[in-house]
């Protein structure tokens, strides 16, 4: 993962993916474009959705799928080149897929419904049965968000994520508890048949470094978003 100058960018010879920074909000459209110009991300063809912390999916078959912009969902999948998908965070996590060999990619926006929805699988079973994808061969990127140092709630959430009964899915500091996004998505992920080695954490927290990215929490409700895109070359 390379550091530019507006986030850090993850490149091969089939896909690009950025992270932005606290230079660039996405849900400015001005911002956006000048991203894409930069980063040479397809401006044009760009494909995002109105999120609503959920589990629903939108697939992209076309070019055409552009009037749909804005459509209520919170995940994105498509094997369309120079079609960038683009989701908006500031301390829900950002899950990136990416299959090299179907050439295949996916983006979620998981806050803690989203997680607990488990969008994550809801992807993977998109990426195996609508484009024939190997489990081992999916990558997946948690991206910048709020970590598990950071994330405090109520004991009646940490409560209601015992269902997916994962270890050390939260930590108790007194009397206040912290729930941790990134340990629950790796564990949902595995448990979809992620290898493990397969899955990479940023380690990038929006409370901690805050002074790269926005945080909803920490920058009082901000509206500003990082914008985490994908795109197949």
């Amino acid at each position: 993962m390379e550091k530019v100058a507006k986030g850090y960018v993850i490149e091969d010879s089939k896909v690009k993916i950025l992270f932005t920074n606290r230079t660039v909000d996405a849900k400015n459209s001005d911002d956006v474009k000048r991203v894409c110009e930069e980063y040479n991300f397809n401006y044009t063809n760009l494909m995002y959705n109105t999120q609503v912390h959920g589990a629903a999916v939108r697939i992209i078959k076309a070019i055409d799928d552009r009037k749909n912009n804005g459509e209520k969902a919170d995940g994105l999948v498509t094997s369309l080149k120079n079609v960038p998908l683009l989701i908006f965070t500031a301390d829900c996590v950002p899950l990136v897929f990416y299959d090299s060999e179907k050439e295949v990619v996916g983006l979620a926006h998981a806050g803690w419904r989203g997680t607990y929805d488990n969008i994550a699988e809801e992807i993977i079973e998109i990426l195996v049965n609508d484009y024939n994808c190997e489990k081992e061969n999916i990558k997946v990127i948690i991206g910048p968000s709020v970590s598990g140092d950071s994330y405090e709630v109520s004991y009646e959430l940490v409560e209601k994520f015992a269902v997916h009964n994962i270890d050390n899915y939260y930590k108790k500091l007194e009397d206040k508890y912290y729930l941790d996004l990134w340990t629950i998505n790796k564990e949902l992920l595995k448990r979809a048949g992620i290898l493990d080695k397969n899955i990479m954490v940023t380690n990038f927290c929006t409370v901690k470094d805050n002074n790269q990215f926005f945080s909803y929490r920490l920058d009082n409700a901000t509206t500003k978003r990082i914008g985490t895109f994908i795109e197949l070359k």
